[in-house]
């Protein structure tokens, strides 16, 4: 609960250029569109998508499995970009609604209670959304020449980090985020990457994997993070999953941890339930970017791995 307040709470500009990204922009859009074309100047250990629908504008940050324990680090996410929103629109507490693919904290912050109601745990994705009414609205900071000068700034940052991605990390993102559509497949995913199969699998034996061991190993993490952290239905899981029939989404869970996709759910620990103090200091200091066991030594060039974004 701690790290909504904390990061809630912090100064514009304490992450550098990033922050003026944001603050600084013509509109509440070009400042999220900056945010997504920006992000490996501030880490490669996660990414951020932009869209828009007929009623609203969206900011998610698609979860990247096999990543390791990143539920904290979302917290501070989340508390961090809310307090972005809120300077940059000059509203204390702005009309938007926050959904965390996971558990709520066993305490209740300060934070929390301000989004009483629009504060939604237990969602399929990390993402903030607002009214699309919005997404035009100049933004109380913007100075034309002010904001060219940190573009230009950002762009050079930009050409020196944007390439930092591992080769096994923008294949395990691949895979990761073609799960649900089908795609998953070393063809499909080498084409996406603009690779040779025969490349890609070169780079996995380099790494002492293959790309059925990396996808098996991605969808299982994927699959226990759903079963444990969220309320979705079986069905729409093994969807996500990329599993045509829940049977053989079923068959697979029972291979992987023993026991019917049901059991482990019902093994999550309960809503509120207090937490060995131990353990929790251990989650608190672990990081979003510790691999899977699998792919440990293939995302590498990782930077910030040792701070709570």
């Amino acid at each position: 609960a701690v790290m909504f307040d904390l990061f809630n709470n912090v100064d514009i500009g304490c992450f550098s250029i990033f922050d003026y990204l944001f603050a600084c922009a013509p509109s509440l859009r070009e400042a999220c569109q900056a945010w997504v074309k920006f992000i490996p100047i501030r880490t490669n250990a996660y990414k951020m998508i932009f869209f828009e629908d007929e009623s609203s504008g969206y900011v998610e940050w698609p979860i990247l499995e096999g990543r390791g324990e990143w539920r904290q680090n979302m917290f501070a996410r989340i508390g961090w970009a809310t307090q972005q929103l809120e300077h940059a629109l000059d509203m204390q507490t702005p009309p938007i609604l926050i959904e965390i693919a996971t558990s709520p904290p066993n305490d209740l912050s300060a934070f929390q209670k301000k989004y009483q109601g629009r504060l939604k745990f237990g969602a399929p994705h990390n993402r903030i959304s607002f009214p699309k009414s919005l997404l035009a609205r100049p933004l109380r900071r913007n100075d034309s020449h002010l904001y060219d000068i940190i573009l230009k700034a950002a762009t050079g940052e930009l050409d020196r980090f944007g390439q930092m991605e591992a080769p096994l990390s923008r294949i395990a993102n691949e895979v990761a985020a073609s799960l649900s559509d089908g795609s998953c497949t070393l063809p499909q995913i080498s084409a996406k990457l603009g690779m040779s199969q025969r490349a890609v699998q070169r780079l996995l034996e380099k790494e002492g994997t293959n790309f059925r061991k990396l996808s098996e190993e991605i969808r299982r993490s994927a699959a226990e993070r759903y079963l444990r952290s969220t309320n979705l239905p079986m069905k729409e899981i093994a969807y996500l999953l990329g599993f045509s029939e829940l049977s053989t989404f079923s068959r697979a869970v029972k291979t992987w941890f023993g026991v019917s996709p049901r059991k482990v759910r019902d093994q999550r620990p309960r809503a509120g339930a207090a937490r060995n103090v131990s353990h929790k200091a251990k989650e608190d200091q672990e990081l979003e970017l510790s691999p899977l066991s699998g792919i440990s030594q293939g995302v590498t060039g990782l930077r910030e791995a040792s701070e709570v974004e």
